[in-house]
């Protein structure tokens, strides 16, 4: 199997290079006008909903102290399985004006070489600039039709593995509950900041019965293989860089002695669990995994492991 991922190692705006992996998760961005597209979106969010597809849109991210730009569009974009762009006009004084925001957007769909879904209304006309682009044109009484064909041809072109559903979290918590794990208080400013270190990679933060074991969680059935093992490296080299500089923290003054015990104690028992698809793409994991100098102890399960393990309690 080829592992290799394309990350986006030119940042279009000049900050460091961000490495987001292109199409990495089973996301649709959808760019509009807030004020022009109102019904489109309620439908295009029950569609996508509906095929297991989950809806990104500018609006709806919050990205406190971070760049907006990179965190609600651009990283959004570069992520998603394909892109939707709504190109309906801003109404000014009796003029229908292109929205400046979802033509950005656009541009950078096109730029990124993203498989995307442009509509427009009928009675709209496009800018001479993308005229020439197939653009999906629709009428109320008929978008719902033509936006539901278009999706499920944009999924047929960019499934690149069979995906499943999400899985329940009702499912999923007693599955971890049988491994006696319950998720964190990221409240508590201590355990927060744990947190923190996975929640860039889509890791959440899990404590053992005893409160004093942490654990990594990841519910990766809905990304590929290369795309776990990436975020696995990436983990690995962060928290290692970490515990490395624990002694320059000391050093400084940053910390104390005590502190530093009770660090070296957790990256000691620290533990990753993951959970993938099928039994070929936890084969895939494993196999990587073990030509690295993976630091932490590693349990991967897929959906059949999960199931057999449940029907123990039954």
């Amino acid at each position: 199997m080829d592992i290799s991922i394309r990350k986006n190692e030119h940042c279009i705006i000049g900050l460091p290079r961000c490495d987001f992996v292109f199409s990495s998760t089973r996301t649709c961005f959808i760019a509009y006008g807030f004020k022009t597209s109102p019904m489109e979106v309620t439908i295009l969010r029950n569609l996508l909903k509906a095929r297991g597809i989950q809806c990104e849109e500018a609006g709806g991210q919050l990205a406190p102290g971070q760049n907006a730009f990179c965190q609600k569009i651009c990283s959004k974009i570069i992520t998603s399985q394909f892109c939707i762009v709504l190109l309906n006009h801003d109404e000014t004084e009796g003029q229908l004006i292109p929205n400046a925001n979802v033509n950005m957007e656009y541009g950078l769909m096109l730029g990124f070489n993203k498989y995307l879904i442009p509509f427009q209304r009928e009675k709209h006309s496009l800018p001479f600039n993308v005229a020439a682009l197939d653009t999906v044109k629709y009428s109320d009484e008929n978008f719902e039709r033509k936006a539901a064909s278009a999706i499920d041809l944009a999924i047929e072109k960019t499934t690149q593995d069979t995906a499943s559903s999400p899985v329940p979290d009702q499912i999923i918590n007693i599955f971890l509950l049988s491994k006696k794990l319950i998720f964190a208080n990221v409240e508590d400013p201590g355990e927060k900041n744990i947190f923190l270190l996975g929640s860039p990679f889509g890791f959440l933060l899990l404590n053992d019965f005893s409160g004093m074991v942490y654990h990594f969680f990841g519910n990766f059935t809905s990304l590929r293989p290369e795309v776990i093992i990436w975020r696995l490296k990436m983990l690995n080299e962060l928290l290692n860089a970490r515990r490395d500089s624990l002694k320059g923290r000391l050093e400084l003054g940053i910390i104390t002695p005590e502190q530093i015990k009770a660090a070296e104690s957790l990256f000691v028992n620290l533990k990753i669990l993951i959970l993938v698809t099928s039994n070929d793409d936890k084969s895939s994991v494993l196999s990587e995994i073990e030509n690295i100098k993976f630091s932490y102890a590693l349990e991967v399960y897929s959906l059949e492991d999960m199931e057999r393990e449940l029907n123990r309690f039954k």
